[in-house]
């Protein structure tokens, strides 16, 4: 459903664009909670991506060797969608829809009722509203300026509630858990793909101020695989199943993302900031030989039903 037009171009902003987003990563430090996050992907808009054709934001699913990001993202939207049992008829919550690549590619290819996205940025609600439009899905996708800890809709609205690489920056997941539950059928079902990570056990305290500042993750986010999944049960959950897709995720990916840093027309096109911040995600693994080494760096794919209430 996107087109070459949909992406992010191959032409670096001009210099009204640059010094705003200097400003908005000044002002980073002193904006907390959910102005943080806003201010974090305000910085990230459509030229900073990394995607060649859309406008998708997330890592990618490389398990069948795509040869682009733009083709890596949307196999994870695709695989989130096959779990997540989208078919027609029903209503489906998307927790974070960026600029609503994944809310088309949904609609194209399950065909549900209705796709309704949330999310707190400004910009992402504008532009996806052009595109939605654009695309004549307007009966189909309504994307609202919401958050996703305090969902505005009744108990039981939603079939299925997903989230595609949103839920880490939620303050606080667990709140995200509870309200998603609230708003499911007692048969429906929550699809959540994202990175995780436990908290470093010798991070000092400039660290993880420059991580909390900076990454987007508050401090009750990070976890691990049983951890993750113990959230989910206490927030009421069913049937949880927190899988590990990080072979098929981070190598890949971050073979791409050198590879993207080096290249002279990315370099020119990426705000230096962001560079930055991409070079600081790459120094977490260990690239040594040729092989990526992980270490406690996780993604998940999980799971869970509802179950009855009462």
């Amino acid at each position: 459903m996107t087109t070459a037009a949909d992406g992010p171009g191959t032409q670096p902003p001009g210099p009204a664009v640059r010094l705003r987003e200097y400003a908005q990563a000044l002002g980073m430090p002193l904006r907390r909670g959910q102005s943080g996050v806003r201010a974090l992907y305000e910085l990230e808009s459509t030229h900073n991506l990394l995607t060649e054709r859309t406008l998708f934001r997330n890592l990618g699913y490389w398990a069948n060797s795509p040869s682009t990001l733009d083709e890596a993202c949307a196999a994870l939207v695709d695989l989130v969608g096959e779990r997540a049992g989208l078919v027609p008829g029903q209503r489906v919550l998307d927790a974070g829809f960026g600029f609503a690549d994944q809310d088309l590619q949904w609609a194209a290819r399950f065909q549900p009722q209705q796709i309704v996205g949330i999310d707190i940025i400004p910009d992402h609600l504008l532009l996806a509203r052009r595109r939605i439009a654009a695309a004549g899905l307007t009966e189909t996708i309504e994307l609202r300026l919401a958050s996703a800890t305090a969902i505005p809709f009744p108990d039981g609205h939603f079939d299925r509630v997903v989230a595609v690489e949103s839920a880490m920056h939620f303050r606080t997941r667990a709140d995200f858990f509870r309200e998603a539950r609230r708003v499911l059928r007692p048969d429906g079902a929550l699809v959540v793909a994202e990175p995780i990570a436990p908290a470093p056990q010798s991070q000092s305290r400039i660290s993880g101020w420059l991580e909390q500042t900076f990454g987007g993750v508050p401090p009750a986010n990070r976890c691990d695989r049983a951890g993750y999944t113990e959230a989910l049960t206490v927030a009421g959950f069913v049937e949880v199943r927190v899988e590990s897709i990080r072979d098929f995720v981070y190598p890949q990916f971050s073979r791409y993302l050198a590879g993207q840093l080096t290249d002279p027309a990315v370099r020119r096109r990426l705000n230096p900031l962001v560079r930055a911040m991409w070079h600081g995600w790459l120094r977490a693994f260990d690239h040594r030989d040729g092989v990526v080494r992980l270490g406690a760096q996780d993604y998940v794919l999980a799971t869970a039903r509802p179950g009855r209430r009462g």
